[in-house]
């Protein structure tokens, strides 16, 4: 079993074809981070985390995330900037992304009725499903609608964030809005950058990403209005903190690396494999920080 790898993989002697499968590790974590956000936020605000109840709560989040990413293999392994395994047919990926369904859909229902998490547990496991698993899998396809950014952005910020927070208290604050706001806007971006073309590819990745929909020059403008958003979003909790935490002042540096990669799409990246390796990198640091800080600024409130 390897890896599949396409040309121009190499960038300033760094070597992409070692770190390309780094990306479906990067993405599993940008999906647990917000959900121990979600977590430290419910002890926060003076609910302490039963811990067998955090440890199934965390693997349901990874049964969806082998779901969605098994489904990507099955149904549309050229989508992404990421190889796809060879050695494993598709029947196999079929097989992995319904046991990944059935460990989610058997640990929603013990945490509803055997832990008492609350009656929204199996409806936001199931939002789970349609907006992670479904995004490649038919009928839906929400990558064929070009609608698959967007709910990757959900998985990757509000979605996780809101389900760590439920499923310790039961009930959801507004507070959610300053962490999950941001970052789903940059998991939208992930999933953006995530699915440009190669440059020069003649023909468009079956079925068609948002970006290769909107074309570079489009794609990278939307790419632009988006980080405007995540920047503001950070401003936002900078100068209207919940509570005031040394960490804060971090979110700075991640304001500069969100205003890099703006100038790596201003020098025109998306003609060139090598920048877009880098960009999609940068994007994924960009939401690992951005959950790293938060979550830095919540552990300062226990």
């Amino acid at each position: 079993m390897g890896l599949r790898l396409g040309k121009d993989l190499r960038f300033h002697g760094f070597d992409m074809a070692r770190a390309a499968p780094l990306i479906p590790l990067l993405l599993l974590l940008a999906s647990l981070a917000p959900f121990g956000l979600g977590v430290l936020l419910a002890e926060a605000s003076g609910f302490p985390a039963a811990q067998s109840v955090l440890v199934l709560e965390g693997l349901t989040v990874a049964a969806l995330f082998l779901a969605g990413y098994a489904a990507r293999e099955a149904h549309a392994p050229q989508v992404g900037r990421w190889p796809s395994w060879s050695g494993v047919d598709r029947e196999t990926w079929e097989r992995l992304a319904y046991g990944g369904l059935i460990v989610a859909g058997g640990l929603a229902v013990v945490l509803q009725w055997g832990w008492r998490t609350g009656d929204f547990t199996l409806p936001l496991v199931g939002l789970g499903i349609l907006a992670g698993y479904f995004i490649f899998a038919p009928p839906v396809a929400w990558t064929r609608r070009g609608l698959g950014e967007f709910w990757g952005g959900l998985c990757f910020g509000l979605l996780p964030l809101v389900s760590g927070y439920y499923l310790q208290t039961q009930y959801v604050i507004s507070e959610i809005l300053l962490y999950g706001l941001p970052l789903s806007l940059a998991g939208f971006n992930v999933c953006l950058v995530l699915g440009f073309p190669m440059p020069g590819q003649e023909a468009e990745p079956k079925p068609p990403t948002l970006a290769a929909r909107l074309g570079p020059v489009g794609a990278a403008l939307l790419y632009t209005i988006v980080n405007i958003l995540v920047v503001l979003g950070m401003l936002v909790a900078l100068y209207f903190p919940a509570a005031r935490h040394y960490a804060q002042s971090w979110l700075w540096a991640l304001i500069v690396l969100a205003l890099v990669n703006q100038e790596l799409l201003k020098r025109r990246a998306y003609y060139r494999e090598s920048r877009l390796q880098l960009l999609v990198f940068l994007t994924l640091g960009l939401h690992l920080g951005m959950c790293l800080i938060f979550g830095l600024g919540l552990w300062g409130r226990l």
